[in-house]
């Protein structure tokens, strides 16, 4: 841990590291500690300890993203929906929920994504596919073992039917008291075959419907994927709570 805040820290101070003349020096930015020495490698490891020990108060194990927004809200996800990146994201909302419902075109990656990262699926498991579901690409998986359903979707629907039809999984799934992750990656087809007022509405009223249930909706997004998500986005700037990226493997909170 110390090593990834320390790492973390450094790249928001490198100007406080420097080399000259053969030695390589640092100057905390927290306080008034400074050193210079020859062994750069040993000085970098010593400063990111030191950078570490500067937060390392402020450092909460066994804690869960959705947590800081108290599972309740939207999560904007900056990663490419149709890859593999954000998948330790999807698991980690999805493994902490009762419920979870996925609105994906590659439903056959996000089966294997849970099933690879989950000791147990959550109670409740409904993927809602645009396209048919490959069942060759999953032997393995038992999905009436693990409570799963897929739901394929007519990809002429409109945002308010598709929004209708994940309002009545809920409705059909739900238990009252338990949390829900509700994961939406076709972010990006809705923004580009619907208007932009169209797309904004949508997001909004899966919003507010999931806040009666409880849960968090997350948006896997990708900015330049479409000229008009970076405007539909800029609409949705009050609606959205939260958003994080995966870097490296470990989840990071973007401004």
């Amino acid at each position: 841990m110390a090593d990834v805040t320390g790492s973390h820290l450094l790249a928001h101070h490198s100007d406080t590291l420097s080399k000259s003349d053969f030695r390589v020096s640092w100057d905390c930015p927290y306080c008034a500690t400074a050193k210079t020495a020859y062994d750069t490698d040993g000085a970098v490891a010593e400063f990111k300890t030191h950078l570490h020990e500067h937060v390392a108060d402020r450092i909460a194990g066994g804690t869960h993203v959705a947590d800081l927004v108290g599972w309740d809200g939207v999560v904007r996800v900056d990663a490419p929906a149709a890859g593999d990146e954000a998948d330790p994201l999807r698991t980690h909302f999805h493994g902490a929920a009762g419920l979870a419902v996925a609105v994906t075109p590659t439903p056959e990656r996000l089966v294997r994504a849970l099933d690879g990262a989950l000791d147990a699926w959550p109670r409740r498991t409904v993927i809602v596919s645009t396209g048919e579901y490959d069942f060759e690409a999953t032997p393995d998986v038992d999905f009436e073992g693990r409570n799963a359903e897929i739901v394929e979707l007519d990809p002429r629907l409109s945002p308010d039917e598709v929004g209708e039809t994940v309002s009545r999984i809920l409705d059909a799934n739900h238990e009252s008291g338990e949390r829900v992750s509700l994961e939406v990656s076709v972010f990006h087809q809705i923004v580009a075959a619907f208007d932009v007022e169209r797309a904004v509405a949508f997001v909004r009223m899966l919003a507010a419907r999931l806040a009666d249930a409880g849960g968090v909706l997350q948006l896997y997004v990708d900015a330049d994927a479409d000229r008009n998500v970076a405007t539909v986005l800029n609409f949705l700037d009050e609606t959205i709570d939260l958003t994080v990226a995966v870097d490296d493997g470990r989840f990071v909170r973007r401004p």
